[in-house]
């Protein structure tokens, strides 16, 4: 085993914490509003996500002829640490910058 980071997850990252967030399924639509993710990056990394197994495709809750994407359990995963790790080091900074 290596120990470098797995470059999926890194690309898809940020992805998987705006659908975790969100809570529901999305579309790319969705997904590329203003204060989500940028255009262009959100279609990449749904692109990745998707080749990776870190969304998959489910019906749309409305009669859309679009797919909307979830994360599949792996992506849960992968969002979870991520927000959890993030929330650390917020943290981390918080409490370094009142002892200062």
């Amino acid at each position: 085993m290596t120990d470098r980071a797995d470059p999926y997850r890194s690309v898809a990252r940020e992805l998987l914490c705006v659908l975790a967030t969100e809570g529901r399924p999305m579309s790319l639509r969705e997904l590329e509003q203003p204060g989500r993710l940028c255009e262009d990056d959100a279609a990449f990394q749904l692109s990745v996500a998707r080749v990776a197994g870190f969304v998959r495709s489910v019906p749309a809750a409305e009669a859309r002829t679009e797919p909307c994407y979830q994360p599949t359990t792996l992506g849960w995963m992968i969002a979870r640490r991520t927000r959890a790790w993030t929330a650390a080091q917020e943290l981390r900074r918080l409490e370094d910058s009142l002892a200062v």
